[in-house]
């Protein structure tokens, strides 16, 4: 009989580099270019068939899907929490998605989970025409943290499975995954505020995800409630707008009428309402 073994993996990097194609890829077999936000995190289950050693091993693996944009410092502390192993994902065709692994995710992982494996995934291999950077520039910068690299496509699934089995055996044997830093990266605490305004907008609508949240027994209740309001609203948390995220409001409080007395679902409405107006827009 195979030994068994349950690891959690996260997917992780800037929005739009492919992260839940690259998934329903391996998972499915299957591509959808149809842009879709994560909110908050999905899980996938896939096993995994590894030959270690003299035996093979039944690996089953728990794939995490993080939204992808900064910022949302509460949800990704909460979905990093026991993770193994972890995929940083870029966009050859965005050059600043490379460099947001460094400044950002990599630290950030590193800050809230530890030394654990990770690789590194550029996607979009069919699109290298447009590639920002190139394959050199991903090889140098694998080989700082000694970690695994592959040109990925989720389109017709090129290097896909390999990154897979290879992130799937680093886990199995983390003296071997173990990334190596040859200078201490700058720690990003979760909570500090990025400058920008869409970060803001991220800083704001992760605080009243959280507000909202807690009025539920699990966390993971009140975010498939939320993703339906986002949905309805029609917030976008790749661009979101103050129009869109009052109308979620309104339609949380709405919700919330039907698990709080009236007066304290109005009170609650108006508290976020008062976190929004900390915004400052630009001109």
């Amino acid at each position: 009989m195979k030994k068994e073994i349950i690891k959690k993996m996260c997917v992780l990097g800037d929005g739009a580099v492919g992260k839940t194609s690259l998934i329903r890829r391996f998972v499915y077999d299957t591509f959808d270019d149809i842009y879709i936000t994560t909110i908050g995190s999905k899980t996938t289950a896939k096993v995994l068939h590894i030959p270690f050693g003299n035996e093979s091993i039944m690996l089953k693996l728990q794939i995490w899907d993080l939204l992808g944009q900064k910022g949302f410092a509460k949800l990704h502390v909460s979905s990093f929490k026991g993770a193994n192993g972890v995929f940083m994902v870029t966009d050859i065709t965005r050059k600043e998605t490379l460099d947001s692994l460094e400044e950002y995710w990599i630290p950030k992982v590193q800050s809230l989970v530890g030394n654990i494996p990770f690789v590194i995934l550029a996607n979009k291999r069919d699109l290298m025409r447009k590639a920002k950077f190139t394959q050199e520039d991903l090889r140098e910068f694998a080989s700082r943290y000694n970690v695994p690299y592959y040109l990925t496509s989720a389109k017709n699934g090129r290097n896909v499975n390999q990154a897979f089995y290879a992130l799937g055996r680093n886990m199995m044997d983390p003296r071997i995954g173990k990334p190596k830093f040859p200078s201490r990266p700058k720690i990003i605490h979760p909570h500090q505020i990025f400058e920008g305004e869409r970060v803001e907008f991220a800083r704001i609508i992760d605080i009243i995800i959280d507000d909202f949240c807690k009025g539920y027994s699990d966390f993971e209740d009140g975010m498939s409630v939320l993703e339906r309001q986002f949905e309805m609203a029609k917030l976008d948390l790749s661009n979101p707008t103050i129009e869109a995220l009052k109308r979620a409001l309104d339609r949380l409080e709405l919700v919330e009428q039907g698990i709080k007395k009236r007066e304290i679902a109005r009170a609650d409405h108006l508290k976020r309402l008062r976190w929004l107006e900390e915004i400052q827009l630009g001109t």
